[in-house]
C-alpha cells in the first residue's frame, strides 16, 4: 500500500512552522526587560508616535523640502522598532497556525482582520490625498509626499496586528514555567 507524498504546500507549512519555532527558541531570552506587558505597551505607543510623526513629515513635504528627511528617519526608526517588537512579543502575529494553540490562532486572526481594516482605511486616505492633490495642487513634491504617506499607511496596517497582540497579551503566568 502506497502512502501519498505530502503536497508541496504541506511541506512548505511544516518547514515554515519549524523555522518559526527555531527562531522563537533562538530569540526567547533576548531583551527580557521589554517583555512585560507594561513595557510592551510603552513600546507600542512609541511605534504609533513614530508612525504619526512619519505621516506628519510626509504631509509637510509639500511645504518644507527637508521634511522628507524627517520622514525617512521616523520610518527607518519605526521599522527597526517593529523588529524589536516582534522579538519581545514572540512574533505571534506572523506565526504559522501549527505553532499556535486554538486560542492564539483566534487572537492572531482577529488582530490580522483589524490590521487589514487599518490598511484599507489608511490606504484609501493616502490614495484620496494623492487623487485630490493631483486635481487641485500644482506641486512637484506631491509624488514624494504621497509616496511617503502610502508607505507609512501600508506599514501601519502591516504592523497593526503585532502592535495589537503586544498590547493585549498578558504577561505569562510564572507558575507555567
Amino acid at each position: 500500500m502506497n502512502t501519498p507524498e505530502p503536497s508541496i504546500f504541506s511541506r512548505y507549512q511544516e518547514s515554515r512552522t519549524q523555522m518559526f519555532l527555531d527562531s522563537d527558541k533562538h530569540y526567547a531570552n533576548w531583551l527580557p526587560g521589554l517583555r512585560g506587558q507594561k513595557r510592551r505597551r510603552i513600546f507600542v505607543i512609541a511605534l504609533i508616535t513614530l508612525l504619526a510623526a512619519a505621516a506628519g513629515f510626509a504631509l509637510a513635504t509639500l511645504a518644507v523640502r527637508g521634511a522628507l528627511g524627517g520622514w525617512a528617519v521616523c520610518y527607518i526608526a519605526f521599522l527597526f522598532a517593529a523588529i524589536v517588537l516582534g522579538i519581545v512579543s514572540h512574533s505571534r502575529a506572523e506565526a504559522p497556525e501549527d505553532a499556535l494553540d486554538e486560542y492564539e490562532v483566534a487572537r492572531r486572526n482577529h488582530a490580522r482582520s483589524i490590521g487589514l481594516t487599518v490598511t484599507q482605511g489608511l490606504g484609501t486616505a493616502a490614495a484620496s490625498y494623492l487623487f485630490l492633490g493631483a486635481m487641485f495642487l500644482d506641486n512637484t513634491d506631491l509624488a514624494l509626499s504621497g509616496g511617503a504617506l502610502v508607505l507609512t499607511a501600508l506599514s501601519a496596517g502591516r504592523y497593526a496586528p503585532a502592535m495589537l497582540l503586544a498590547w493585549n497579551t498578558p504577561d505569562p503566568d510564572p507558575e507555567d514555567g
